[in-house]
């Protein structure tokens, strides 16, 4: 798989959004459309590929990632098979299930993108040789973010382990799609930041507590939270995930006693949820959204202005301020090419 284009969001997931292999896609900057085969949209070359213990370029993780998409595709196939029975999930189908999401959320170029810009601010704060040269951009190799997508994604995948979970079906085609297309949602308004007692000092007091640390203090002067702008797994209150144009998979809470495996919804109802869905989609997609050639609304829907993707409570340095921007480049590294 060396040098071939791997996909960040399945063509099979993208196959039931599309007609004859043609999907119609916007640029999350530009907003432009276009349509195009599903071969092409979100084919990266070599985003997969490391380099293994022997030196060598290695891209079988691709074929991993294969081997995970024919589980949760099995599983997709019975739930929205119209000749059966709506029931639970059993505990091999919700393991193949957990396992997709889990990896797919951290498989994307936007994940990748949070590592390289928590690790380049990293890096840059705490070295006092670069710390006055901006033109200074530290990159972390793509091996570093393959290494926690590996490890990290199987826990993930133990929190939506045997989870709840529930198919909505809407009478109209209105779910759309994107590049992170799971959706984390939070319980009603409260915020997925879980700030430290250090996130409030501003950076004269750092500094004043750098050069006279105490034990009331904590020695706590250079604790930073770093986070990105998005919630985690941890703070999920309900997990969502688009099928197709008409169904939504809902992981709910854990600890549920009872949960109805499928739900109808039509007229206003439909319309309502679909807005609210595809507003979270459009916000937290990265690169670009897509949906149906025959999507009703789809190229009018406004799209919210790009936002920082990471955050940094230091007490006001540079390098906090320069991540409430848009990250630039967007594009992440890739082996052996640097991002645009």
């Amino acid at each position: 798989m060396v040098g071939s284009r791997h996909h960040t969001v399945p063509r099979r997931y993208l196959e039931r959004f599309s007609a004859s292999g043609q999907i119609r896609v916007r640029d999350r900057i530009t907003g432009r459309a276009s349509v195009r085969n599903i071969k092409d949209v979100g084919a990266i070359r070599d985003f997969y590929t490391f380099i293994n213990l022997d030196g060598e370029r290695d891209g079988r993780l691709e074929r991993i990632l294969g081997v995970i998409e024919d589980g949760a595709t099995a599983v997709v196939d019975r739930i929205l098979d119209p000749f059966r029975t709506p029931r639970p999930l059993t505990p091999e189908e919700s393991l193949h299930l957990s396992i997709f999401i889990g990896f797919q959320l951290l498989r994307t170029p936007r994940h990748r993108r949070e590592v390289e810009l928590m690790g380049d601010y990293l890096i840059r704060s705490s070295r006092p040789d670069i710390r006055g040269i901006t033109e200074v951009r530290v990159v972390p190799d793509p091996n570093l973010h393959l290494d926690y997508l590996t490890k990290n994604a199987p826990k993930v995948a133990e929190v939506f382990f045997g989870r709840p979970t529930t198919l909505i079906t809407i009478d109209q085609p209105l779910f759309i799609t994107c590049d992170e297309p799971v959706i984390l949602r939070t319980r009603g308004d409260v915020s997925h930041v879980q700030h430290l007692p250090s996130c409030a000092k501003p950076e004269r007091r750092r500094k004043k507590d750098a050069r006279k640390p105490s034990r009331s203090r904590a020695r706590n002067a250079d604790t930073v939270h770093v986070y990105p702008s998005r919630p985690g797994v941890a703070q999920a209150h309900e997990v969502a995930l688009p099928l197709t144009p008409r169904a939504l998979l809902i992981i709910g809470p854990p600890h549920v006693a009872h949960v109805v495996p499928h739900r109808r919804l039509q007229g206003g109802a439909a319309v309502a949820l679909a807005n609210d869905v595809n507003s979270r989609l459009l916000t937290h997609a990265y690169q670009w959204v897509a949906a149906h050639p025959a999507h009703p609304t789809f190229t009018d829907m406004e799209l919210p202005e790009p936002g920082p993707i990471v955050h940094a409570c230091d007490g006001g340095t540079t390098f906090a301020r320069e991540l409430q921007q848009p990250p630039a480049p967007r594009q992440p590294e890739l082996l052996g090419r640097r991002g645009r």
